[in-house]
């Protein structure tokens, strides 16, 4: 494999310790089974891979990289490469379902990739990544947590996620000034809530966020009110059991659910109706 350097505009921060992609290989349990592999850069967990996984595609926007995983891969049955970037490939077209996605992945397009992975639901086995520390514990963070927030929500409505071991910067090159942590996440057939539509849900949990330290009468509230109207939108709120008076950080994702839900069913109604 080609001693290249990493490309600072992708995020790249190799993984060169053997033990830990040991670590995450066995965690993964992948064997058997058909395997997406994001970001490969060198190599460090596809050898482990390819020996275990049922079918290993390889998905690399690095064209040097790529072009070394092919020649490194040229003999192997089973393993296809893809130069390819994992926020535009359509992952249904170049692995068979449902798939396992394995993946280091890159710190800049990390929790994008994450977001388009969970809307492959049950197309999608699971899939353990490694992200940044801080990135995970946003993914995991429960209402009231200074890390609570959009993405928060969207995980709690969308997949089930476990933590694994913590990764420090020694086990990469070029070395980052962060820690690592590994993620489990299983992504659902549907949203774990009715949510009127996961555009729907998506906005509104936006304009929640918009503003986060102001109180959802100041951001929530008047958005829902040029849409369904003043008592409407108080209502959906009374429904949902949330006060006007909370800031947003402090509402469950379910209570979120139930409030896209309630205006999304409020919104579509006056639409029939006219």
């Amino acid at each position: 494999m080609s001693a290249r350097g990493a490309r600072p505009r992708w995020g790249q921060n190799f993984l060169i310790d053997a033990n830990v992609a040991r670590t995450i290989v066995e965690w993964a349990d992948v064997r058997g089974r058909d395997v997406v592999e994001i970001g490969p850069g060198r190599g460090a967990l596809t050898g482990l891979l390819a020996e275990r996984a049922r079918s290993l595609t390889l998905i690399e926007i690095d064209s040097k990289l790529a072009a070394d995983l092919r020649h490194a891969y040229a003999n192997a049955a089973g393993v296809r490469v893809i130069e390819a970037d994992a926020l535009r490939v359509d992952f249904l077209e170049v692995a068979p379902s449902p798939f396992d996605v394995v993946a280091n992945l890159p710190y800049e397009s990390g929790t994008a990739i994450v977001r388009r992975l969970i809307e492959l639901g049950s197309s999608l086995t699971q899939a353990v990544v490694m992200l940044q520390r801080e990135v995970c514990q946003r993914m995991t963070a429960a209402p009231g947590s200074k890390l609570y927030g959009m993405l928060s929500v969207h995980m709690a409505l969308n997949a089930d996620i476990s933590t694994g071991r913590l990764v420090g910067p020694s086990s990469f090159k070029p070395r980052p000034q962060v820690e690592s942590q590994l993620l489990r996440i299983r992504p659902l057939a549907a949203p774990r809530w009715p949510c009127g539509s996961r555009d729907h849900f998506s906005e509104l949990v936006r304009v929640a966020f918009s503003e986060r330290r102001k109180m959802l009468r100041n951001t929530l509230v008047r958005w829902l009110t040029q849409h369904i109207g003043t008592e409407a939108a108080d209502r959906v709120l009374a429904l949902a059991d949330v006060l006007p008076t909370q800031r947003p950080e402090t509402v469950s994702p379910e209570a979120f659910a139930r409030m896209a839900a309630l205006s999304y069913d409020m919104i579509h109604c006056d639409a029939r109706a006219s």
